[in-house]
């Protein structure tokens, strides 16, 4: 049985389950759940002697007319439902129609299919671009999930206890099926253990996801599963070697090969048969991939920038400027910490992964202003992670070859940064301000946790911010600051510096020629020079979104947050039971601290204590949003339509 919608394509909501059969309501409720992912169309495909159901919804982008999934192979033998984009599909199709393969549409995903008849498993060296797949093989009996290689794309799953398997684009569409209860994992949330990318815990119970760069196959019949890599992201050590001085044409050189893979990269996101955007900070990221997709496109091109109220990291003048020089017709978008605070359980809703900084609640109303004008938008994010846009990148990446301290830093300098990470970054990204060593976990853990997490067995949830450079980032900016902000309103970014072309390219670089003189991103500047002018060429780095706002809970922001901190209630801490009540009144008497300019020190502490509990207070929003109120199971009839309609009604009373 298959039905289908005419509509668009690529950026979708995909949902499978092997095993079970969907109850009548249940595949409606997917839909619901996925709909923001693909508004355009939705179709689904089920064979029962497989126990095999697929769903997708369909955001139109490319082949509007006949590019509708899931889509069959022409022999009938294969199915296929797909989110993403594959780049230079025109060549690549232009390929297999010489090796005698024939195509039904003009979209892209339709290269897949032919791709796999031709190379099998052997298909993903020849795909270039950001998806998640699932793809059904008839004769073999098999089922593949794949993910790109950066993990741009989400897709998750969850091995059904009666056996079987679920897979979803979001947490949510899996429990809505009505297979999975939602549950929070507790052990996930501890925050003393190492990230670990590949074996991933997520904020609910039985939720794994496939890898970056990796596929799953499972035999349909047996259910027996197997994981594959396909692609590694390594670096090579030499690469963190000291390169003498004078360096010659060596940077030269290396510039020009980033700009000639940067701009294929662009010219190959311009491809759309929709309008396409820009996010624009005024930095030299936004800016370079603006002026080349200004050259490359023969349409007016619409440019997106944010300012925050109140906010001394506010980058308006260089957007602005950024604009004016590469021609865009520029929106800005002001945003008061009240719309912030307004919009964070919308945004979590999205994300599904606690943060603690504002910044993606940023991201979602930008997004929500570009969709107006565009449905694709280009995003500068990855050039950080690759071109060693902070010191603390270049002092990682050096860190294993070299015995010297970083340039213009003394070893008393080094020794005073380590003493007192504590009370900065680092002890915010384990979330123990307050813990000063592993064996007082019990602190900050309720008695659900400390009985569930035992010595370090557990592998954490999310979480907050990056502990590696690319191991993190579909964890962090990729969700936080990437496809699920823009996917709430069903806007589609490319990230042309997260191109594996050019990665490839990068990786070799050494990091003497990404950070040089003191300057991030040198190589980078270089590629830009001629293109760019130098103001906006050779500007520090300066976050684009508000990286280190002050989420201030029992300060100027606690009226405005009134109805979010009902969530840091001795009820809401005791319904989770995931961080202790306890915990928190020490946390909130941190948060209290005096502000001071003369101890810098004690205003990061209450300014890290505020994120701590911005944490804590997601995590119990979680609880609320997907365990006690889970806007899929309605009252009646009635209500489940109502909701199908507006999506995500979001409680007004705490569970416990």
């Amino acid at each position: 049985m298959a039905h289908s919608a005419r509509s668009g394509c690529r950026m979708c909501g995909i949902f499978a389950a092997l095993g079970p059969k969907l109850a009548g309501s249940s595949l409606e409720n997917v839909f619901a759940v996925l709909h923001h992912r693909g508004p355009d169309g939705r179709g689904s495909f089920s064979e029962e002697a497989a126990g095999l159901t697929f769903a997708h919804t369909r955001l139109a982008v490319i082949d509007l007319a006949t590019g509708e999934q899931p889509m069959h192979s022409e022999d009938g033998n294969l199915v296929l439902i797909c989110n993403g984009e594959i780049y230079d599909f025109e060549r690549i199709r232009r390929s297999l129609e010489a090796k005698g393969h024939a195509f039904r549409t003009k979209s892209d995903s339709e290269v897949i299919l032919n791709l796999y008849r031709e190379y099998g498993l052997g298909c993903f060296d020849e795909l270039r671009g950001e998806f998640a797949f699932l793809l059904y093989d008839k004769a073999r009996r098999l089922l593949i999930a794949a993910r790109d290689r950066f993990g741009i794309k989400p897709l998750y799953f969850s091995r059904l206890t009666g056996g079987g398997f679920v897979f979803a684009s979001e947490m949510k569409a899996i429990f809505a099926s009505g297979l999975v209860a939602p549950r929070l994992n507790v052990a996930a949330f501890d925050p003393l253990v190492e990230l670990d990318p590949v074996n991933m815990q997520f904020p609910f119970e039985e939720i794994e996801h496939v890898p970056p760069a990796s596929f799953l196959t499972i035999d349909v019949d047996t259910h027996d599963i197997e994981i594959s890599r396909y692609w590694s992201d390594e670096i090579p050590a030499h690469c963190a070697d000291a390169v003498p001085q004078p360096f010659g044409d060596a940077p030269e050189e290396c510039a020009r090969l980033v700009l000639h893979e940067l701009e294929e990269a662009v010219r190959l996101r311009l491809r759309a048969d929709v309008p396409v955007g820009l996010y624009l900070s005024g930095g030299v990221d936004s800016a370079f991939i603006g002026a080349l997709m200004q050259r490359n496109l023969n349409l007016p091109l619409h440019s997106f920038s944010i300012s925050f109220e109140g906010s001394d990291r506010n980058e308006q003048r260089f957007a602005r400027r950024a604009a004016d020089v590469i021609g865009t017709a520029h929106h800005e978008l002001a945003v008061s910490k009240q719309m912030l605070w307004d919009n964070v359980a919308k945004s979590l809703w999205f994300s599904e992964l606690p943060f603690v900084s504002l910044a993606p609640v940023g991201k979602f109303l930008l997004s929500e202003l570009a969709r107006k004008h565009v449905t694709v938008v280009i995003t500068g994010e990855g050039a950080d992670e690759i071109f060693l846009g902070y010191r603390t990148y270049f002092e990682d990446a050096i860190r294993e070859t070299r015995n010297a301290l970083p340039r213009g830093r003394s070893a008393s300098a080094q020794a005073r940064r380590l003493k007192l990470g504590g009370l900065s970054g680092a002890l915010l990204k384990r979330l123990s301000l307050f813990i000063f060593h592993r064996s007082q976990r019990h602190r900050l853990a309720s008695a659900r946790m400390s009985t569930t997490v035992r010595s370090d067995q557990a592998k954490p949830v999310i979480c907050a911010v990056q502990q590696g450079r690319l191991a993190s980032m579909p964890f962090d900016i990729l969700c936080f600051l990437g496809d699920r902000e823009e996917m709430a309103h069903s806007l589609e970014a490319r990230l042309p510096f997260l191109d594996h072309k050019l990665y490839e390219v990068a990786k070799e670089i050494p990091v003497d020629f990404k950070m040089r003189d003191g300057r991030e991103k040198a190589v980078l500047r270089d590629a830009a020079d001629g293109i760019l002018p130098d103001d906006l060429r050779l500007r520090r780095k300066s976050g684009f979104m508000l990286t280190s706002d002050p989420v201030d809970l029992f300060g100027e922001d606690q009226e405005a947050s009134a109805d979010l901190t009902r969530h840091l209630s001795r009820d809401a801490f005791e319904g989770a039971q995931i961080f202790s009540y306890g915990a928190y009144r020490l946390a909130s008497l941190l948060a209290r601290l005096p502000m001071s300019r003369r101890f810098r020190s004690l205003k990061r502490l209450r300014r890290n204590s505020n994120k701590v509990l911005m944490y804590m207070m997601q995590a119990n929003m979680l609880h609320d949003l997907f365990v006690c109120h889970p806007p899929w199971i309605a009252a009646d009839k009635q209500e489940t339509e109502k909701w199908r309609m507006v999506q995500c009604p979001l409680s007004t009373h705490s569970c416990h």
